[in-house]
């Protein structure tokens, strides 16, 4: 499972969002995370294609969760462990 989260440059919540992931990776290793820049032309064309457009942006493989807000570490966890469960 890949947990994506989505930042640009210039966003004010982006770094404590990826303090978040970065906490999440080293508590569980059933997650692959990715932090893909939307300045990137490939990235921004990847998030637009997941209807996302604003940052900070979570996704689930292919599945947006949180769309330009900052879940708490708690929160973020609920929803991993859901997406886990369906796909069981």
């Amino acid at each position: 499972m890949i947990l994506r989260l989505f930042v640009q440059p210039n966003c004010q919540k982006c770094p404590t969002a990826k303090e978040i992931v970065n906490v999440l990776k080293n508590r569980r290793d059933d997650i692959t995370v990715e932090i893909l820049d939307l300045s990137e032309i490939n990235n921004l064309t990847f998030a637009l294609m997941m209807q996302i457009a604003s940052t900070p942006s979570f996704a689930i493989d292919d599945t947006p969760i949180f769309i330009g807000n900052i879940p708490s570490l708690g929160e973020l966890e609920k929803k991993i462990d859901e997406y886990i469960k369906r796909q069981e």
